[in-house]
């Protein structure tokens, strides 16, 4: 009797001491380490940053049947005052064709944008893949190319771009981003014969990379 209670006594020990080894050994594979939480939800986005640019633009409102979307490109400069906050300026240029719908009116002439911009941009999160939310200000100068069109004039006016974007952090030094905007115009002579109302402006989208330090 004695050796049989000996008996389920070292099984049932056994069968313990393999339970807790078990539930050592999960709550072990579950546990992450130390800084794997701290490397998965942030990383650094703070200091200066360059950015090359290329995408296409339109126009809306009374503008979007007379031009078409065309071509867009710039260079931005910036910096992040931290992992949030950040202030950029930047050249942005495009080039859109005339549409012409009057019979036997001849040529079909471009107009190239050139404008130089300064925005303030708002990170939404400290993530490798950060979304964003900018606004800012900015001038420019339209060129009717291949001669003048009498609905189109060369011109200098100004505009207020806001936008979003998503940002991916490559590594530490390589930074790849999507960018759209809309551009609300003002004292647009450009475009004199069109009336421009509330609903005119541009649209912008953009794919961007370049470096920070």
């Amino acid at each position: 009797m004695e050796q049989q209670k000996g008996a389920v006594m070292r099984r049932g020990m056994g069968l313990g001491l393999c339970l807790l080894g078990l539930m050592g050994g999960t709550a072990g594979a579950q546990a992450p380490p130390d800084d794997a939480p701290t490397r998965a939800r942030h990383v650094e986005w703070k200091g200066p940053y360059f950015l090359l640019g290329l995408g296409v633009e339109g126009y809306t409102g009374k503008l979007a049947p007379n031009l078409d979307p065309g071509l867009s490109y710039g260079v931005v400069l910036g910096y992040r005052t931290n992992d949030y906050l950040g202030v950029e300026v930047g050249y942005s240029g495009g080039a859109s064709n005339i549409t012409i719908s009057e019979s036997g009116t001849p040529g079909n002439p471009d107009i190239v944008r050139n404008g130089a911009q300064a925005a303030v941009t708002l990170g939404l999160s400290s993530l490798r893949l950060q979304p964003y939310v900018l606004a800012g200000i900015g001038v420019e100068r339209y060129s009717v190319r291949s001669g003048n069109f009498f609905r189109f004039l060369d011109d200098t006016g100004g505009y207020a771009p806001v936008g979003a974007g998503l940002r991916y952090q490559l590594n530490p030094h390589l930074t790849a981003e999507v960018r759209g905007s809309y551009s609300f115009l003002f004292s647009q002579d450009f475009a004199r014969a069109q009336d421009l109302g509330a609903g005119d402006g541009r649209y912008l989208g953009v794919l961007q990379i370049g470096g920070s330090y």
